[in-house]
């Protein structure tokens, strides 16, 4: 059973329709439409709401993530494998790499193709007290790593021109002062082990709390 599917069976059993449902999430009915009938997905930053306003878990919906969300072409070539890891799960592959507590602002480059993404991360974290800057491919986050020296980066992997990995492993060859935080659906244990090899310092899974990420940068 695809997203889709576990969407529209969701919306059937809350006795919704697609506007009132589209209401609830401040999209249009048409693209619960699309979303119901396998033309689009929703963004995986809006899993969390769907959840809540369908009464499913998270889990229920991204059960069918790894086979559905499809990859663009600069991940073809990653070994993807194994279930979806938990937030727990991922912590446990970083055992012994805990970070020193540091509570200063940072300059923070957020590298995602999503525009709700990064929208979202520069909200939460602007009231943190950090300076956000911005890149909506890997190849773009280059140039702004070279203008901007940012401290923290967080990089989405799934994203076109050039995934996070490619990224990660130009700060790490290039940067060698810059810690990097991968924030991704992606998450499995094929991906989060492969991140740490390459020198990530922390990997959050999408969908995600905010203390998640706040307390990591």
């Amino acid at each position: 059973m695809d997203i889709g599917t576990r969407i529209r069976e969701s919306r059937i059993k809350r006795n919704l329709t697609q506007e009132e449902l589209g209401k609830m999430l401040n999209v249009t009915p048409q693209a619960v439409s699309r979303w119901e009938n396998g033309i689009s997905l929703p963004d995986v930053s809006m899993i969390p709401l769907l959840s809540e306003k369908l009464l499913v878990s998270v889990d229920y919906l991204l059960d069918c993530i790894s086979n559905t969300y499809k990859l663009f072409d600069t991940c073809k070539d990653l070994y993807i494998s194994g279930d979806l890891l938990g937030q727990d799960q991922i912590d446990s592959l970083f055992e012994g790499r805990e970070p020193v507590s540091d509570k200063a602002s940072k300059k923070v480059l957020v590298v995602d193709d999503s525009d709700f993404m990064r929208m979202m991360l520069k909200d939460m974290l602007s009231q943190s007290g950090h300076t956000i800057v911005e890149a909506d491919n890997g190849k773009n986050a280059l140039k702004v790593l070279e203008q901007e020296k940012p401290d923290v980066c967080i990089i989405d992997i799934n994203m076109p021109e050039m995934n996070g990995l490619d990224v990660l492993k130009h700060i790490v060859s290039n940067y060698q002062n810059t810690r990097v935080i991968m924030l991704s659906a992606l998450c499995m244990e094929s991906i989060v082990k492969e991140a740490i090899e390459i020198g990530a310092s922390a990997f959050v899974a999408k969908p995600f709390q905010a203390d998640s990420i706040i307390k990591r940068v």
